[in-house]
């Protein structure tokens, strides 16, 4: 288990005609969370060299302006080419959002996978024991 977590302000252009928070926004906040999580590894190993493979996104309860979303990175499990994200959304208590997502790490000049870089590994693995 990982225990990753931000803080996001729902801004009212991000609010739908119902008052909820816009599912493309939701999806947004949710790369916002990977972005950061996997920036705070601090792992110097080609960090751009990544493409998302796939999202889902489970909308649990509503979510609303006016109320700051703790977002957390619950889990991530290392394949051989590609990353699985876990994570969550909260708005005070109550639990709004959860979702995967996967990220594949990608030689883009020959547009072929390649093995995730130990570093990451590494990293991942030490905030999973920590």
């Amino acid at each position: 288990m990982i225990d990753f977590s931000i803080t996001l302000s729902p801004r009212l252009y991000e609010t739908d005609a119902m008052g909820h928070i816009n599912n493309a926004s939701i999806a947004a906040w949710f790369e916002v969370l990977r972005v950061r999580f996997m920036e705070s590894l601090d792992v110097d190993a080609l960090g751009r060299s990544w493409i998302l493979a796939s999202v889902h996104i489970d909308y649990v309860g509503e979510t609303f302006y006016g109320e700051d979303v703790t977002g957390r990175i619950v889990d991530a499990v290392v394949g051989n080419t590609s990353i699985t994200f876990h994570g969550e959304m909260y708005q005070g208590e109550r639990q709004t959002l959860k979702g995967t997502a996967v990220l594949v790490h990608m030689e883009y000049e020959t547009k072929t996978t390649v093995r995730v870089p130990d570093a990451y590994r590494e990293a991942i693995n030490s905030r999973r024991n920590a």
